[in-house]
């Protein structure tokens, strides 16, 4: 598949995508089907059976944040790629018997340090049907592949912009909460 073929471009095959960050609404229709969604798309795209697929509820770690469920989320797996850190699903006691069918995933109820991680994928589904679903890859993984295709330097080179694009984000917001700048 295409999905398949722009990841191994970045290095990841199906068996590095660690977790999944779930939308989770806690519903009797949405968690059974999100649930569901992956786990069919894990044996879509050849994961390996036996090969767990961690599952973050994003709603128990931050409650119905609406808008910002998805900000949550993504900035959730970067903190993960950081740290190696799988988060545990907040006052889960155990699984939804309808959730034991998808034999991927695997609900944490303490927290687990799995190491590096490459990759994560991102679900966020609203109201109105207007839902989306992402392929999150570590920064790691993004720079061996520009290294790979394109040579270190044009990687040196886009370090110093992106890093030069983050000190001046982060300038502007000082002086935004200072309020020398509009935020």
């Amino acid at each position: 598949s295409k999905f398949v073929r722009d990841l191994a471009k970045l290095g990841v095959a199906p068996d590095d995508i660690a977790v999944v960050s779930k939308h989770d609404t806690s519903t009797n229709a949405n968690d059974p089907n999100e649930s569901e969604l992956h786990n069919t798309l894990a044996h879509a795209i050849g994961r390996t059976d036996g090969n767990p697929l961690f599952v973050i509820s994003q709603k128990s770690l931050t409650g119905h944040a609406k808008g910002g469920a998805c900000i949550f989320q993504i900035n959730g797996l970067t903190q993960l790629f950081d740290s190696g850190v799988i988060p545990a699903n907040a006052s889960l006691d155990c699984v939804d018997p309808k959730l034991r069918r998808d034999d991927h995933m695997v609900w944490l109820t303490k927290h687990v340090h799995i190491g590096s991680v490459k990759a994560g994928l991102v679900t966020s589904l609203g109201f109105g049907h207007v839902s989306g679903i992402g392929a999150i890859v570590n920064a790691g993984a993004f720079e061996a592949a520009v290294a790979k295709t394109a040579g270190k330097k044009a990687l040196e080179e886009w370090r110093e912009k992106a890093n030069a694009r983050l000190a001046a984000g982060q300038r502007h917001r000082i002086e935004g909460m200072m309020g020398r700048a509009a935020l």
